[in-house]
C-alpha cells in the first residue's frame, strides 16, 4: 500500500501556478471533452459502431463541420424508428420490443451531443426502457404502475387524437361540398369498417358519435386539449389539400388519410376479432 501511494504521488502532475490558471480561465475556452471510448466489435450493427465513435462529439449549435456527423445520426435515428414502426404495425400495441427499440433510438441520438450527454438528459428514457424490460421478467416498476384516481376515467391520448382527426375530417368533407348529415355518415362508415368503437360502451360509431366529437372540439375554444389540437393540425393540412384538388378528390383523400392514420396508430384493429 505504501509503495503504491508513493508511486501515485510521484506520477501526480503538479498544479500550475495561480497566475497561469487565471490566464487559462480568461483565455480561450477549454478543449472539447472527448467522447467516451467504447471498444468496437466485429459484429456491431452499423448504428452501434457509429454511436461508439460519435457519442458526445456534437455541440448543441451545429456548425458546418458537424453536419456530416449530425446527418449520419439522423439517418440512423429515422432508420431505427422505421424498423420499430414496422414491427409495431405487424405485432400491434402489445409489442413492447418495438417501443423499446424506438426509445433506444432516441436516447442514442441524444447522447451524440456533448452537453446533453454530460447532463444525462437521456436518463428518463433509459429508465422507461428498463421498466419495459422488467415487465418481461414479471416485475412492474413504479413508473408503469397505474395511478388510482377517483371519478371518471381519463381518455387515452390515442383515442383523443382519433376523435380530433375524425372531427377534422368531418369539417373537411363539409368544406369540400358534402352536406353535414352525409359527411357525418361518411366518417362514421370509415370508422365502422375499421372496427373502431367509442371509447365507452359497446356500440358502433354512428353519425351522432362523430358529431359529438366535433362538438367536443367546439367546447375547447382555447385549444388546450389533445382532441382540439389534433383537429387544428389535421384541418390545416387538409385545407391545403382542398386548394390543390377538385372537391371530389379532396373528399376521397380526407377519408383515405383518416383510414391510414387509424391503421398506423391502431394496428391491432387490422386483426380479426
Amino acid at each position: 500500500m505504501q509503495a503504491r501511494s508513493a508511486e501515485a504521488t510521484t506520477n501526480t502532475p503538479k498544479r500550475p501556478p495561480q497566475r497561469v490558471r487565471r490566464q487559462a480561465r480568461g483565455g480561450a475556452s477549454p478543449p472539447k471533452r472527448p467522447a467516451i471510448a467504447f471498444r468496437l466489435a466485429p459484429d456491431d450493427p452499423p448504428f452501434l459502431e457509429f454511436w461508439k465513435r460519435a457519442n458526445g462529439t456534437l455541440p448543441e449549435k451545429i456548425k458546418e463541420a458537424d453536419l456530416r456527423t449530425l446527418n449520419s445520426g439522423l439517418g440512423f435515428l429515422f432508420e431505427r424508428l422505421r424498423q420499430a414502426q414496422a414491427q409495431f404495425e405487424q405485432k400491434g400495441d402489445s409489442d413492447r420490443q418495438s417501443v423499446f427499440s424506438a426509445l433506444g433510438a432516441f436516447w442514442s441520438f441524444i447522447t451524440l451531443f456533448e452537453k446533453p450527454l454530460a447532463e444525462n438528459l437521456q436518463v428518463p428514457i433509459t429508465r422507461l426502457q428498463d421498466a419495459l424490460l422488467m415487465l418481461d421478467r414479471g416485475k412492474t416498476e413504479p413508473i408503469l404502475k397505474p395511478v388510482r384516481r377517483s371519478g371518471r376515467a381519463f381518455s387515452s391520448e390515442t383515442h383523443a387524437s382519433l376523435r380530433g382527426h375524425a372531427a377534422a375530417t368531418l369539417q373537411l368533407l363539409q368544406q369540400a361540398g358534402l352536406a353535414r348529415p352525409d359527411a357525418r355518415e361518411a366518417v362514421a362508415a370509415v370508422l365502422r369498417q375499421l372496427r373502431v368503437r367509442p371509447e365507452r360502451g359497446s356500440g358502433s360509431v354512428t353519425a351522432t358519435t362523430v358529431q359529438n366529437w366535433r362538438d367536443e372540439v367546439a367546447r375547447d375554444f382555447r385549444r388546450h386539449g389533445t382532441v382540439a389540437r389534433m383537429y387544428e393540425h389535421k384541418l390545416a393540412r387538409g385545407q391545403a389539400m382542398l386548394s390543390e384538388f377538385p372537391k371530389d378528390q379532396a373528399r376521397r383523400s380526407a377519408l383515405e388519410e383518416l383510414t391510414y392514420w387509424i391503421r398506423t396508430m391502431l394496428p391491432e384493429l387490422r386483426k380479426p376479432t
